[in-house]
């Protein structure tokens, strides 16, 4: 049976405190997690399974850093290049690349694929 301790529970607010993640939360799921965590602090763990369904999705939004959202998006893109046959067959050295994590960022930053985001520097 699984279960939420109160340091589990510290640890992420301070996490979400010092990223800004608990500011870009609605206040009932702010409101939640804080009751959760007072629970824990006063009763101990938290065991009931619902609760800690809703209390891990809040977690879990808490945990999602830019760089995280990022590096997922550059996975996604490298699965739809390695789907695509045509594109492997002309560039082989491909599966290469997508194996480097600094690749697989890349890809993620969109620099490549939304040129309107591009910030051109004019020296004058």
């Amino acid at each position: 049976m699984k279960s939420i301790c109160y340091a589990d529970l510290l640890d992420l607010w301070n996490k979400g405190k010092k990223n800004g993640a608990l500011s870009r939360l609605g206040y009932m799921k702010r409101g939640l997690f804080s009751a959760a965590l007072e629970y824990c602090k006063m009763m101990g763990k938290i065991a009931h399974p619902k609760l800690i369904e809703v209390v891990e999705g809040i977690a879990e939004l808490i945990r999602n850093t830019v760089s995280q959202k990022i590096f997922r998006r550059g996975i996604d893109r490298a699965s739809a290049m390695i789907k695509n046959t045509r594109l492997m067959k002309i560039f082989p050295s491909l599966i290469k690349w997508i194996k480097s994590d600094t690749f697989v960022f890349w890809l993620g930053t969109d620099l490549l694929f939304q040129r309107s985001s591009w910030i051109w520097f004019r020296r004058e």
